[in-house]
């Protein structure tokens, strides 16, 4: 069996291991694809929340092959979307409801690029979703990005009426397109200097899309979006925004555009520290909140979303690579210019 993982920055080895010896808390994937996260390209390139011999990928889905004995609502040959973050829920974060912020989760998976995943301590409706015949396994590999951008969406307590603001079309903030749409939002404004990235966020349906090296989007969004007062200042008429690409650049462009009372949500990682107008926050009221992963009920969401077609998913992957040449996957997702999300398979 084969199974990827982080040796060092840039260096990611296909090990050659022996089959599980699952137990009855068990259940063996066989993976049909795996996404690469955004953090997996962090930990390639930078050497992020990662160390030598750690097991990669956490976007999988496959075909269930091997239950055990105490996993209730799984048959062999089921199509499963895989929720990898099993919180423990006795912390106190946990018991606040939080489960995202959990700090000793329990169980989970054993790294989706590979052949097959042992998942242990998982419960169907929570971290393991049975999907239908007609969803593919590339969009039942999407629940992990989308129950991100499904957080970012319900913790930002949008008004769908206003204009929303999105900066950033890689997998998170695409999906947080999707779930904007999914949810009758009026006016979505997406930023990306990526040409492929932005032609799936026209065909997606983004109401307007902007190219940040060719239109100052600030100015461009004063003027057509209009302006509000607040104290002290005069603020532009969006009423949310949720940056999803880590630039921090474009964070003092976003306090200005914000309309007072209105949400900054910042769901992207940074590599840097931002510098940013802390009375824009202050005189104008702004909410400036992270948006971190996902709670299991964020992830049954998603997967109503995927199960039900409500989201359009097969466009955002851009490419596809087999197992054997998962150096050549990870060097294309790290192209940003040309790649929306890259899927990895034992079978392609």
């Amino acid at each position: 069996m084969r199974l990827a993982t982080w040796e060092a920055i840039e260096m990611v080895k296909l090990n050659d291991l022996p089959e599980f010896d699952p137990g009855p808390k068990d259940v063996i994937i066989d993976v049909g694809a795996c996404g690469i996260c955004g953090s997996d390209v962090h930990a390639y390139v930078e050497g992020a929340w990662t160390a030598p011999g750690k097991p990669l990928g956490h976007e999988f889905a496959g075909t269930v092959s091997w239950v055990g004995a105490e996993v209730a609502g799984l048959s062999v040959g089921d199509r499963i979307a895989v929720n990898p973050a099993v919180p423990c829920g006795q912390c106190a974060r946990c018991q606040d409801g939080r489960f995202n912020l959990c700090n000793n989760r329990q169980g989970g998976g054993s790294g989706g690029f590979a052949d097959r995943v042992l998942f242990t301590n998982g419960t169907v409706g929570r971290q393991l979703f049975v999907m239908p015949d007609d969803v593919s396994f590339e969009e039942a590999a999407f629940l992990e990005p989308l129950s991100v951008a499904a957080r970012a969406v319900d913790h930002a307590e949008i008004k769908l009426d206003e204009p929303v603001l999105v900066f950033g079309l890689g997998s998170i903030g695409a999906c947080v397109l999707q779930v904007l749409l999914a949810q009758g939002a009026k006016d979505i404004i997406v930023v990306d200097t990526s040409e492929a990235r932005r032609e799936a966020a026209r065909k997606a349906g983004a109401h307007e899309v902007l190219d940040p090296i060719a239109t100052d989007v600030v100015a461009h969004l004063l003027e057509t979006r209009g302006t509000t007062t607040s104290p002290y200042q005069e603020s532009g008429a969006i009423g949310s925004i949720i940056d999803s690409s880590g630039a921090v650049q474009v964070l003092p462009g976003a306090l200005t555009l914000l309309r007072a009372a209105g949400t900054l949500s910042l769901v992207g990682l940074a590599s840097r520290d931002a510098a940013i107008n802390i009375n824009d926050i202050v005189q104008k009221e702004i909410r400036v909140q992270g948006s971190f992963a996902y709670t299991p009920a964020d992830c049954a969401y998603a997967a109503d979303l995927i199960a039900t077609k409500k989201v359009d998913l097969t466009p955002l992957v851009s490419h596809t690579f087999n197992l054997d040449d998962i150096t050549e996957a990870f060097e294309t997702q790290r192209q940003t210019a040309t790649s929306i999300k890259v899927m990895v398979s034992p079978t392609a």
